[in-house]
């Protein structure tokens, strides 16, 4: 199917042909040399907008009830959110939030034209900045001093392979959704699944007896079996307990390989991701900690202090919503 346009700029079908096949693809949306191609609902690259239209990109993320604590049993929909400069704004489904991660990477990375992230969040930021600016001491100490430089060099380290820190947070993540999985849910499930089994084989008994409710059982049995399965909810595959502990601890392992190749890396491997060394160092520019170790704590101590009653900016909450399931995960041990 030929893609339509979503901006105001046509290019030849010929050229968008071509250009969407020989795109990076990243979930149901394609990046090619003139354009992206963005979803419909249902249908993948269903639309096309050249790069110099777009005003900005960033993942919004819509949350049932009990998502962030991984209790929720449909969890989160995420989205990647296009704006043109003329104010539309194309907001493409996902099905896995690592892809949005990976599609707004890939916008930064090869088109720091466009920026990224929501107009409130960059005002936000900006306000940040300038209040953590206020608050900076003067001059910090040389021990200070040294310790930012050290863990601005583990904080480099790290941003060379962001997918070490992404596969921390997604299988800490997927981890924590199955082991919070309740009993009684898992129980519902398998019943689900037991009445969708007998439906469907007493539907194909009652139809190769000619009974006229047969096919009607089979199909009621059918959805009973699909509705099951998919919840994601009794132990199979990615649900599955060991699998997801499994996950977990691989992602752990490959975070320790890699940085056992920094010299006197400080953060330990199942924390080793960028937001937990730029809190860190936070900490030691703003001039509340001495050193590295008395900022690693603090920060520990922040981040055990937030809860669902706390009140906290929008990216504090993103920051915070990311790292604390490891922290969780581990008790805030190192």
């Amino acid at each position: 199917m030929a893609a339509q346009k979503f901006g105001n700029t046509s290019i030849d079908s010929n050229i968008v042909k071509e250009d969407r096949k020989r795109g990076r693809r990243i979930g149901p949306c394609a990046f090619g040399e003139k354009a992206m191609y963005l979803n419909s609902f249902f249908i993948s690259r269903r639309y096309y907008v050249p790069y110099e239209e777009v005003a900005r990109v960033y993942k919004r993320v819509a949350m049932s009830e009990g998502g962030f604590s991984g209790r929720g049993v449909f969890g989160s929909m995420p989205y990647f959110v296009v704006v043109l400069k003329d104010g539309r704004e194309k907001a493409c489904n996902f099905k896995i939030e690592e892809e949005v991660d990976e599609a707004v990477r890939f916008i930064r990375e090869n088109h720091p034209e466009i920026s990224v992230g929501t107009a409130a969040g960059e005002a936000a930021r900006k306000k940040r900045e300038a209040e953590l600016a206020a608050r900076r001491p003067a001059e910090l100490s040389k021990e200070a001093e040294k310790a930012v430089a050290r863990l601005k060099g583990d904080l480099a380290y790290l941003e060379k392979e962001p997918e070490i820190g992404e596969a921390l947070v997604r299988c800490v993540r997927r981890k924590r959704q199955v082991d919070h999985i309740p009993g009684t849910t898992r129980l519902l499930a398998w019943a689900f699944l037991l009445v969708g089994a007998v439906l469907a084989v007493g539907g194909l008994y009652m139809t190769a007896a000619k009974a006229a409710f047969g096919p009607y059982m089979i199909m009621f049995g059918a959805a009973f079996l699909m509705f099951s399965l998919a919840s994601g909810i009794l132990p199979f595959g990615s649900a599955s307990p060991k699998r997801a502990k499994e996950a977990w601890e691989n992602a752990v392992q490959s975070a320790k390989v890699y940085i056992s190749k920094q010299p006197d890396f400080f953060f330990p491997p199942q924390y080793a991701h960028p937001v937990v060394a730029e809190r860190t160092i936070r900490l030691l520019e703003e001039g509340r900690a001495r050193n590295e170790h008395e900022a690693w704590n603090m920060m520990k101590n922040d981040l055990k202090s937030l809860n669902s009653s706390v009140r906290v900016t929008q990216e504090e909450h993103d920051e915070v919503a990311m790292v604390k399931p490891l922290f969780l995960e581990c008790g805030y041990k190192d």
